[in-house]
Order: structure tokens, then C-alpha cells, then sequence
């Protein structure tokens, strides 16, 4: 069985791909952001001085706010060209290919650490910056069934 989709470049796709893989470290900038501005509201309580509480705070506070858009501005400006293209993803028993006007990829599913389904995407996660959106809309009923048969089939241990 062989699926094949035809994926149409859109800026807002790329920044949901990119905001799925940042997902786990900015969770850990947030936690570390809230224990700084915690630290930092409580320290004045043991009779520190006001420098290092206000510090912590205010960089709690950039952890907490500022770095996920930050990050996520970052990535999509540091984006090859060929992400801004469209490509056609085909799906079989062997794995998954990517191919654009200027490149061609072939993954294997045995690369695949894992895949995520949410309401809009599947996430194939191959690494821990690295995954694969496969959008729902833009399958037909009968090729959203078929995929998920075949990841049924292709979920790591």
C-alpha cells in the first residue's frame, strides 16, 4: 500500500511544525523561569540584599515569557529554503519520502522514535529537534484510515 499526499508550503504549517518540536524545551525554560521568580521573591525574606532577588526575577521572568517566542522566531529565521516549498510525501510499507523541487528524502520507518496524533496532525518524531508533520486535512477520509493502519503496524516498541 502506498499513500502519496501533496503538501502546499504555508508559513503557518512550518510554525506549527517547529512549535511541536520546541514544545519540550521550552516547557523546561518555563519550569526553570518559575522556580527563578519563586527564588527570587522569596530571598528577600532570609534578609539577602535586593540585586540577586531582582535578578532572578527578571530573568524568571524573560525564562517564563520572552524565550518561546524567541526560540520560535529564531528557528523559523534559521529555516533552509527548501522548508519553504511545496513537497509530496509518499507513504509505504518501507517508510516515507520527502520530495521537493530542489530535494528528496527517504527515512525509514526503524528511524521513527515515536509519532503523536493530534486533532489537526500526526507528528512523526524521528529526534529530539527533529519530526515530520502529517496533516489531516489535507487526506481524504480513506487515506486517513489507511495511515492509520499502517502506523499501526510501524509503532516503535
Amino acid at each position: 500500500m502506498e499513500l502519496s499526499i501533496r503538501v502546499p508550503y504555508e508559513e503557518q504549517r512550518l510554525r506549527r511544525m517547529v512549535e511541536f518540536v520546541l514544545r519540550r524545551p521550552v516547557r523546561k525554560l518555563r519550569i526553570a523561569g518559575a522556580l527563578m521568580t519563586a527564588c527570587g521573591v522569596l530571598l528577600p525574606l532570609t534578609g539577602t540584599g535586593w540585586f540577586l532577588p531582582a535578578v532572578l526575577v527578571a530573568l524568571g521572568l524573560v525564562y517564563l515569557f520572552a524565550m518561546r517566542p524567541y526560540l520560535l522566531w529564531q528557528s523559523m529565521r534559521s529555516q533552509h529554503d527548501a522548508t519553504r516549498q511545496d513537497y509530496r510525501l509518499t507513504l509505504d510499507e518501507a517508510g516515507f519520502a520527502m520530495e521537493g523541487e530542489t530535494y528528496e528524502q527517504r527515512i525509514a520507518w526503524s528511524t521513527l522514535q515515536r509519532v503523536e496524533e493530534e486533532p489537526d496532525a500526526w507528528f512523526l518524531v524521528l529526534g529530539k529537534q527533529q519530526a515530520l508533520a502529517v496533516y489531516k486535512d489535507l487526506m481524504t477520509d480513506d487515506q486517513r484510515a489507511a495511515f492509520a493502519e499502517l502506523l499501526s503496524h510501524r509503532q516503535p516498541a
